[in-house]
Order: structure tokens, then sequence, then C-alpha cells
């Protein structure tokens, strides 16, 4: 894994869930490395917590790894309250224009579109054309 600061790599698929967020960095197409952040226990912490929390461990991530750009997958309300939402908007913006990061923010049913070409596929489907487009499909655990 290259943590050249002169190589611009993408931190992708910032995918912020109530306890966990996943993240990978992809370097001219091809995913680099992949992880995800543990957050603290949900029903006694409150959104503000916790996005602090998730703020402080991308930090580290982007010292560490150095990249370019940021894409992040817009939780829904499902999961989330509409409040918590804007919050965790709010503080990824702040933290991006702190960092001089581009952001880019993609509903859910944009990221299945652009990845298995429905908006409403199924997750087992779209997961299977993530690993093919990746390459993995076939590939050992």
């Amino acid at each position: 894994m290259s943590t050249n600061p002169n190589i611009e790599a993408v931190l992708l698929a910032i995918d912020a869930g109530l306890r966990e967020t996943g993240w990978a960095i992809f370097q001219a197409g091809h995913p680099v490395t992949t992880g995800f952040f543990v957050m603290p226990a949900s029903h006694l912490v409150d959104a503000n917590t916790k996005v602090g929390h998730l703020v402080q461990c991308l930090d580290a991530l982007v010292e560490e790894l150095r990249p370019g750009v940021v894409v992040y997958s817009q939780p829904s309300g499902i999961r989330w309250p509409i409040p918590s939402l804007d919050l965790l908007a709010t503080a990824l913006t702040d933290w991006s224009e702190r960092r001089h990061l581009t952001v880019y923010s993609y509903t859910a049913q944009e990221v299945r579109m652009a990845m298995a070409g429905h908006p409403n596929i199924r997750n087992e489907e779209l997961t299977f054309a993530i690993m093919s487009k990746l390459g993995l499909v076939g590939q050992a655990k």
C-alpha cells in the first residue's frame, strides 16, 4: 500500500452507519485498502458524540493515507433521525473544508444505479455487481 502524499488516492464509500462506518481507499481505480470505524454504543450516545467520533477517525485516516478526494454515501433517514442527518452532512462539509478535500456525496439509489444499473436492486445483486467491477468474483477470501 502506497502512502505517498504525491499520489492522489480517493477515499471512497464512506458509508456512515449508527454502529459502524465503512471506508475504502482506491488508487487508479483499484482498491488499496478498506476498513471500518466502530461507533460508540448507539443507544447510549447522542448524535453529536457519534459524529464527533467519526470526524476524529477520519482525521487519523487522512493523516495516514492522504486521499485527494472524498466520496460518501448519504445515509437515509431510516436509520438516522433527520436532525442527525443534517448534523452529519454539516460535520463532513466542515471537516473537508478544514482538510482542503473535495467531497462528493451520493444517495444510496445513485450508488446502486452507478454500480448495478438499477436504483432498487437487491443487496445481494449490488454486492455481486461491486465485486464484479472490482475483479473480486472468484477470488479467495
